[in-house]
């Protein structure tokens, strides 16, 4: 051949990117160089749409994940040895990662490999102030991410964990340590969600406290050895009442919402979702309005252990305006039952019937299904 391999005819290319039926393949199709990854059709197994959630399954205790795509109705197998036996907490397209024996933490890119290293388990104790010894059981609940690591090193990592109690810290690129960020622990009970909405922090508690704290960048000097949190609203509505609910806070529409979800618990220790319900946290005021919204019009909203999300459905195939997708999130079960993964579906939120998403059973006590935004590969 008288050129390289950039030097190949783009028709061709896109050829041979059409025929590709494996994501690891087109994966390693994509970096190969830019002419290739340019021929890469953008629609293919949803890796370039900037907004479509997959369907990450279940942890099998092998080298590979398996991701569910919504839109073709097919399982895509990559080659991820650096997930296997780990927990899992996806957020931006990245996985928050910790493995249980060691305790090494990372963040891990969803599709491409690609690994940064974090401080470990023991940092992100220590950032407590607490050692081994004080700990009577551990896990890493949600991990949000302020931008997307692979389009900018100028980003926040939280982690939300569960240290005989619920904590959180962050990390920023450059720290050598977590840093742990205050929070009232006696008075506001356990945090249920957190998530990022236009430059903060937010979070809900099971009592019914809405919290918010900032981070200052990495580009920016730290100038307090902790980040305080303050109290934005404390809502004593019956809503926060019940029993066998999760909340959740989700970014829609530009403003920030707050929605519950309903369950029934069985006498095993299972449970089975059968309602949500939606509100509007109005930052100006204070206030949490207690209307509940009607609809969600063209958008979908996607729930569990990955940073609550929202897209316009009318842009992409076989996501259905006005639902709410879910997975299995009640981390405190986990180790009761036979794994995670049962109380999966998607909520018709005009009448109230959840619809089946994934027709196997997927399930881990480690790292149960969880949706994944596959952002594109850098």
């Amino acid at each position: 051949m008288a050129g390289g391999w950039a030097d190949l005819p783009i028709d061709l290319l896109v050829e041979i990117a059409n025929r590709i039926d494996v994501l690891k393949d087109f994966i390693v199709f994509t970096c190969v160089c830019t002419s290739w990854k340019i021929a890469a059709p953008k629609d293919k197994f949803d890796v370039f749409s900037p907004q479509v959630p997959l369907l990450m399954l279940a942890d099998k205790d092998n080298d590979y994940r398996e991701y569910y795509s919504l839109s073709k109705k097919k399982v895509s197998s990559i080659f991820l040895p650096e997930a296997r036996g780990r927990e899992c907490c996806p957020s931006e397209g990245w996985l928050c990662t910790m493995e249980d024996s060691t305790g090494d933490m990372n963040l891990l890119h969803a599709l491409s490999r690609i690994e940064i290293q974090l401080p470990s388990r023991d940092d992100l104790m220590a950032s407590n102030g607490l050692g081994d010894d004080q700990v009577l059981w551990d896990w890493t609940v949600k991990a949000v991410l302020s931008a997307n690591p692979s389009i900018t090193s100028d980003y926040i990592l939280v982690v939300m964990y569960h240290a005989n109690i619920n904590r959180l810290a962050f990390w920023r690129p450059g720290d050598l340590n977590w840093t742990n960020i205050n929070i009232s622990v006696d008075r506001m009970g356990d945090i249920m969600d957190m998530n990022y909405y236009k430059g903060k922090f937010y979070y809900v508690t099971v009592g019914g406290e809405f919290w918010v704290f900032e981070v200052p960048g990495p580009t920016t000097p730290k100038l307090k050895p902790t980040v305080e949190s303050q109290l934005l609203y404390w809502c004593e509505d019956d809503i926060f009442r019940h029993h066998s609910v999760q909340y959740y806070l989700v970014e829609l529409s530009g403003a920030l919402s707050f929605v519950i979800r309903y369950a029934c618990q069985f006498e095993d220790h299972r449970y089975k979702t059968y309602k949500f319900e939606v509100f509007e946290v109005d930052l100006v005021k204070g206030e949490l309005k207690m209307e509940p919204i009607k609809t969600l019009g063209n958008l979908a909203v996607f729930l569990g252990s990955n940073a609550s999300c929202s897209i316009e459905s009318s842009k992409f195939i076989g996501i259905k305006p006005n639902y709410i997708y879910f997975t299995d999130d009640w981390h405190e079960k986990f180790r009761c039952l036979d794994g995670a993964g049962r109380d999966m579906g998607a909520y018709n939120f005009e009448d109230g019937k959840i619809e089946s998403i994934y027709s196997d059973l997927s399930l881990s006590h480690i790292c149960p299904p969880a949706w994944i935004m596959p952002f594109r590969i850098m």
